[in-house]
């Protein structure tokens, strides 16, 4: 299963031909997004606050399997956090907490954000 990162997601509301045109040879596998994806989507909708922008992510987050943070994430995100501090490469919370939803579920990660997520052990990414 492959889980669309934020990134992906939001050139897709802006109808960007390079996200339209990776979705369309994802198509051919299941595709999820994670709550945290959601989370990121909605708060830029109402930030906006032009009400049809909430509608829009309403619709694109009701078009891809649902993925929660659960227990098991929010563990193995507490600990990507810690590891990486250890090691002096701090990355959004946001992102680590996207990372372990991945993980926890087997999914490979579509993002373009390949700097911060390469330094997660255990994420398969892929680069739109």
């Amino acid at each position: 299963m492959k889980c669309l990162d934020s990134d992906f997601l939001i050139s897709l509301l802006r109808g960007e031909k390079d996200a339209l045109s990776s979705l369309d040879k994802l198509k051919k596998e299941e595709i999820a997004i994670t709550s945290i994806n959601a989370f990121e989507l909605f708060v830029g909708a109402f930030i906006s606050k032009r009400s049809e922008n909430i509608a829009i992510v309403s619709k694109l987050v009701d078009s891809y399997i649902f993925l929660n943070f659960n227990k098991e994430a929010a563990k193995l995100a507490g600990e990507i956090v810690v590891d990486l501090e250890k090691k002096g490469e701090k990355i959004d919370w946001r992102d680590c907490m996207i990372a372990a939803v991945a993980v926890v579920n087997g999914c490979v990660l579509v993002t373009r954000n390949k700097r911060h997520f390469s330094k997660i052990k255990g994420l398969e990414i892929q680069e739109w």
